[in-house]
């Protein structure tokens, strides 16, 4: 099954959206490295980050984080991250179609659609997503030269 990443840059988000993304962003990375030396790492579940800290945080990321960390440790030996940019699955990231796509995660406050900028040929992919003929993996939400962007993997099945 083939894959591909689209790379859909977010519209122009707001001084405030860009602030929460960041702080997503630190508390993750925080937290990642926090449970990277927890010594149960493997019995970890979404309450566990009530232990790292009292703020609220979407349980959709703390679980995908979770999940990630473990994967690291087990197979890349990790010992600490730089950054590590939010990951929402394919239940918590969904494309929509108004007068411009779409894309929705929880954030800190609460689930947010986001218009994302589409070019051409992204368009056909993410019809495809939302009639579902490809399948949608794990979004990253993450910047990259003061820009705010959703990297979403889709795969689809080729006869061969």
């Amino acid at each position: 099954m083939p894959t591909i990443t689209l790379r859909l840059e977010l519209h122009k988000p707001t001084q405030p959206k860009q602030q929460m993304y960041q702080r997503m962003t630190e508390m993750n990375t925080a937290f990642a490295n926090w449970l990277l030396l927890h010594p149960e790492v493997n019995k970890a579940s979404s309450t566990i980050f009530k232990e790292f800290s009292d703020q609220s945080f979407p349980s959709a990321v703390v679980n995908q984080t979770i999940r990630e960390v473990k994967s690291q440790k087990k197979n890349q030996h990790a010992k600490a991250f730089r950054k590590r940019w939010c990951c929402f699955n394919n239940q918590n990231l969904k494309v929509e179609k108004k007068e411009l796509y779409t894309v929705s995660f929880p954030t800190l406050e609460k689930r947010i659609g986001v218009p994302v900028v589409t070019k051409p040929f992204q368009v056909a992919w993410l019809n495809k997503i939302i009639d579902g003929t490809v399948k949608q993996g794990a979004g990253k939400l993450y910047k990259k030269k003061k820009k705010w962007y959703l990297a979403i993997p889709i795969t689809w099945h080729v006869e061969s």
